[in-house]
C-alpha cells in the first residue's frame, strides 16, 4: 500500500483496498496508513470470501476516477508506475494498458511461484493493469471464472472495439513465493484453461506461438514427444528431441547443484502442461498445445 501511496503523476489518487475475509493485520495496517496520509483511502472488507473476481468487483463498484488500476497484495509497484501506465492512453480508443511485471528477486528458487509479464501477451494480469472506466462501462469480473477472470474481463472489453497498449516502464515486482516441489510440478494443470480462452475469444490466438502453442518451448516439447513415439519405427526420429533439449538448457538453466534433478523436474513440468492442454482442448473443443 505504501508503494501505491508514494505514486506521483499529477492527478488525484484514491486507494481502494479490498480485504476478502482475511485473518491477517490488513485492517490495522490500513488504519495506520490512513492516519498519516491525506489521499482518499477506502478499505472494503468482506466477511465471506468472494474470490479474486468477486473481491475486485467490490472495489471496482466504488471507484470514482476516470481510470482504475489493479495490482495484488503480493506485488510492489515501482516509482512512476501510475504515470507510466497513464501515458500509454495515447488514443481515445485505448481502453486497457498492461504494465511490465518481474520477480522481486533476480535469482529465485526453482520451486517457487511468481508472475512475469514482459510484453502484451493477452493475459492482462491484474498484477499490473489499468482500465479506462468508460471502456469497462457495466462490465465486471465474472466470479464464476477461477484463475482467468482477468483475461475474461479484458477480452470482453477488447471485443467491444477498445484497444490495448503495453507500458514496459510501468514496473511491478511480484513476490517470489516458495512452494513444494509437487505443487510446482502440478502447477501447469492451469494451462488447461488456455483452450477455454481461445474458444471464447478467438483473438486470443494471436498471442499463441503459431496460433496453436502456448510458447515456443511447448512446440519443441511436443516435437520431442513425437520423436520418442516415432523412434519405435525409426531411431532417427530421436533427432526430433534435439531442439527441445537445446531450448531447455538455453531458457531454463541448470546451474548450481543437482542439474539432472532440475532437468527432470522441468521435463515433468512440461509433460503435465501437455496433458492439461490436451484435456482442455478436448473439453472446450478448441485445440491449444
Amino acid at each position: 500500500m505504501g508503494a501505491i501511496l508514494a505514486q506521483e503523476f499529477g492527478g488525484e489518487l484514491e486507494l481502494i483496498v479490498v480485504d476478502d475475509a482475511s485473518t491477517d493485520e490488513t485492517p490495522a495496517i490500513f488504519q495506520r496508513l490512513a492516519a498519516s496520509n491525506d489521499r482518499r483511502l477506502l478499505l472494503i472488507r468482506s466477511e465471506v470470501g468472494l474470490g479474486a473476481g468477486g473481491g475486485r468487483n467490490l472495489g471496482l463498484n466504488r471507484a470514482r476516477g476516470e481510470y482504475v488500476a489493479f495490482t495484488d497484495s503480493d506485488c510492489v509497484p515501482a516509482a512512476g508506475w501510475i504515470a507510466a501506465l497513464l501515458s500509454r492512453f495515447d488514443s481515445p480508443r485505448v481502453g486497457i494498458v498492461q504494465g511490465r511485471t518481474t520477480a522481486t528477486e533476480e535469482q529465485s528458487p526453482l520451486f517457487s511461484h511468481y508472475i512475469v509479464t514482459s510484453q502484451l501477451d493477452g493475459s492482462y494480469s491484474t498484477s499490473n493493469v489499468v482500465y479506462r472506466i468508460e471502456a469497462l462501462a457495466a462490465r465486471r469480473f465474472d466470479p464464476a471464472i477461477v484463475y482467468w477472470e482477468d483475461v475474461d474481463l479484458a477480452w470482453r472489453v477488447l471485443d467491444d472495439g477498445w484497444e490495448s497498449r503495453f507500458a514496459p516502464e510501468a514496473l511491478v515486482r511480484h513476490q517470489v513465493i516458495p512452494i513444494t516441489a509437487l505443487r510446482w510440478i502440478l502447477w501447469p494443470r492451469k494451462f488447461g484453461y488456455y483452450p477455454a480462452k481461445a474458444a471464447r475469444y478467438p483473438g486470443f490466438r494471436r498471442h499463441l506461438f503459431l496460433r496453436l502453442w502456448v510458447s515456443p518451448i511447448h512446440f519443441w516439447f511436443d516435437l520431442a514427444v513425437l520423436g520418442l513415439l516415432l523412434a519405435v519405427l525409426n531411431r532417427w526420429a530421436l533427432l526430433l528431441l534435439i531442439p527441445y533439449l537445446v531450448e531447455l538448457v538455453r531458457t531454463r538453466g541448470f546451474s548450481g547443484r543437482f542439474p539432472p534433478a532440475k532437468a527432470a523436474a522441468h521435463i515433468a513440468w512440461d509433460a503435465v502442461a501437455l496433458g492439461a492442454l490436451l484435456v482442455g482442448s478436448a473439453r472446450y473443443r478448441s485445440l491449444v498445445l
